[in-house]
């Protein structure tokens, strides 16, 4: 049996780190697995495989030089964090020798003939593929939203660099300004997200501009550690963040790009700044490929997270349908683990063994006060169950709150360090 404790992945990870130095044997006779994205769960699932097998050959498809979180991200809003701390520079992924490291973009795969074709016109040929797609957005959801007006109206919700223009665009608001933060309906990327984000922009606006307003427009009637969160808000901040559920008029309708006005439940709003969040699928390649089914999430097996609609296909990250478990990078990073060992038990001609798998998110409120949420979960009847969860309680005191908001920094830079040290 796999378990996915923090203790044991980092403990994983640090076992993988330390194969740098192993070298090459003939690559005659090597299976080959070809992994396609580098974030948190591709990279966990590329050190997985080399923490057991040293004779397979592991090539990871990335187009980007260095990582940038999303994760954390939320915190450069408030200057808990500094905008570098979300930079990660694949260099130490690069040295480990059985790791090739193919800095160009996926553009098809063939299922049929185990290929895949890249942006550079190269081909590459593998016995398992695995896919950690990320997400991508229901853009036509939202009447006047495209990916042209995503400049207007930002999401900052695909890739941490992203928060760089929200930050501007927040540092030169107007002191009295009225912000609002459109959510979507389940699922997308990290359910409580948008409310620690809505949490940190009030602590930048309280500080510097405190006459202003953020209103939250949600398309659910309830969130995650809602109980939670609402008393922290009215503490920490007043009457500066308001929640508006679908019931009462939170459904975003539409955004008009003319004026940067959005439309509400029939009302026209005009703030000086909307961070509009999209409808989410799964990440273009899954869709194009066909991993994806109608729901736009790709299925895939509970126990090995193949695919369950092109064989010898995984598909790990944000973009699977992981069943109660959410997504998140601890999902991600869990399921990379997962993944990695199945793989390597199928290719050395064993059966993958039955997974637990973890999540742990964290979010800050407040200067010294953090929320936590998680869970264990375990395959059954085909899909990802939950076993047990946790949560931040209500009415904890301040101690507890801050002790969870540093164990929230320091699994950010355990797990970076794991990952990129």
């Amino acid at each position: 049996m796999v378990s996915i404790k923090r203790r044991n992945f980092i403990q994983g990870l640090v076992s993988a780190g330390s194969m740098l130095s192993a070298r090459r044997v003939s690559a005659q006779g090597r299976k080959k697995v070809v992994i396609i994205g580098g974030g948190v769960g591709g990279i966990t699932a590329a050190r997985t495989l080399l923490a057991s097998h040293l004779d397979i050959d592991v090539t990871v498809i990335e187009p980007n030089a260095f990582y940038t979180t999303c994760f954390s991200s939320g915190l450069v809003l408030a200057g808990f964090q500094s905008r570098s701390e979300l930079d990660f520079s694949y260099y130490n992924l690069k040295r480990v020798e059985n790791i090739a490291w193919v800095q160009a973009r996926a553009d098809h795969i063939d299922a049929d003939k185990s290929v895949v074709r890249l942006s550079t016109g190269d081909v590459l040929s593998y016995d398992r593929l695995i896919v950690a797609p990320g997400i991508g957005f229901q853009l036509s959801a939202i009447e006047g939203y495209s990916k042209s007006a995503s400049f207007l109206f930002p999401h900052a919700y695909d890739l941490g660099h992203r928060i760089d223009p929200l930050k501007a665009r927040l540092k030169a608001l107007d002191d009295g300004a009225l912000l609002a933060i459109s959510v979507p309906e389940r699922p997308y990327r990290c359910t409580p997200a948008p409310y620690e984000r809505a949490s940190m922009i009030a602590h930048y606006l309280k500080t510097h501009k405190s006459k202003s307003k953020v209103i939250i427009f949600d398309s659910k009637n309830e969130f995650p550690l809602m109980d939670r969160f609402l008393p922290a808000w009215e503490r920490f901040y007043g009457d500066m963040i308001e929640w508006v559920p679908a019931d009462f008029g939170g459904k975003l309708d539409a955004v008009n790009v003319a004026d940067g006005s959005i439309i509400v439940d029939g009302e026209i709003i005009s703030p000086a700044l909307a961070n509009i969040i999209p409808p989410q699928r799964a990440g273009d390649i899954a869709l194009t490929v066909g991993l994806a089914d109608k729901s736009g999430w790709c299925p895939v097996d509970a126990v090995s997270l193949e695919s369950t609609l092109i064989p010898k296909i995984h598909v790990i990250g944000d973009a699977i349908d992981a069943g109660d478990m959410s997504k998140s990078a601890h999902s991600a990073a869990s399921l990379g683990y997962v993944c990695g060992a199945a793989v390597g038990q199928f290719l050395i001609g064993e059966a993958p063994t039955i997974p637990d798998y973890e999540n742990a998110c964290y979010f800050i409120v407040a200067q010294d006060h953090g929320l936590k949420v998680g869970g264990s979960y375990r395959p059954k009847d085909g899909r990802i169950v939950g076993k047990k969860g946790f949560s931040s309680a209500v009415g904890e005191t301040d101690s507890v709150r801050k002790a969870t908001a540093f164990d929230g920094v320091n699994w950010y830079q355990q797990t970076t360090q794991k990952l990129f040290g």
